[in-house]
């Protein structure tokens, strides 16, 4: 199966072209504030053979801020819009536990905490099985906290990977689908200071 894969759910965008789980063609830009620019630029730097579209789109739904899921879950959208291509979700933490396994950065038997920057000093976090299968999660929560509940749970924590589309594709690819629906586990930060009535 061709899966076209897409994340932009941190600071890292990334789109991949993945063919029965081989990369075919990969491109990234890391950038907390520029998803807008990059992920049409990095769509062209894929080189796509339009003749040969891909079977599904896949897209990390995150969690993660607003702004950046909307850009890669609307990209993805368009693309599925135009191609008649069906498009799905991928939960941006698994993206980061498969990547965290194929990188061997857990031993093979251990649960762990995957964890991402969810900024004003929390974590977005689950739990995952030494498969890469999510056991608890996803939550928000204070690094400190999150620090603890590992401690105390004497399980690995990573908190340094970035989900990137190549993860994405394979967590669809294994059947780790959802909605194409942003995954928010917080409000916006922008609120309107005045109910407008219609």
């Amino acid at each position: 199966m061709k899966i076209l894969a897409i994340d932009t759910s941190t600071e890292l965008t990334s789109i991949a072209l993945v063919d029965s789980g081989t990369v075919i063609s990969m491109a990234s830009h890391t950038d907390a504030r520029g998803h807008v620019e990059a992920i049409g630029a990095l769509f062209t730097e894929l080189e796509l053979d339009l003749s040969s579209l891909p079977d599904l789109i896949a897209c990390g739904v995150g969690p993660g801020p607003y702004t950046g899921l909307r850009v890669g879950i609307a990209f993805a959208q368009g693309l599925s819009a135009a191609w008649s291509v069906p498009v799905v979700g991928v939960c941006s933490l698994d993206a980061v536990a498969n990547a965290i396994i194929r990188q061997e950065l857990v031993s093979p038997s251990d649960e762990f905490i995957a964890a991402t920057d969810a900024r004003r000093k929390e974590y977005y976090w689950a739990k995952f099985d030494s498969g890469g299968k999510r056991l608890f999660g996803p939550n928000v929560g204070l690094t400190e906290v999150v620090r603890e509940l590992v401690l105390e749970s004497r399980i690995s924590l990573v908190a340094d990977v970035l989900p990137h589309a190549i993860d994405v594709a394979a967590c669809a690819l294994r059947g780790d689908q959802l909605d194409v629906t942003p995954m928010y586990l917080r409000e916006a930060d922008a609120q309107p200071s005045v109910r407008v009535q219609l």
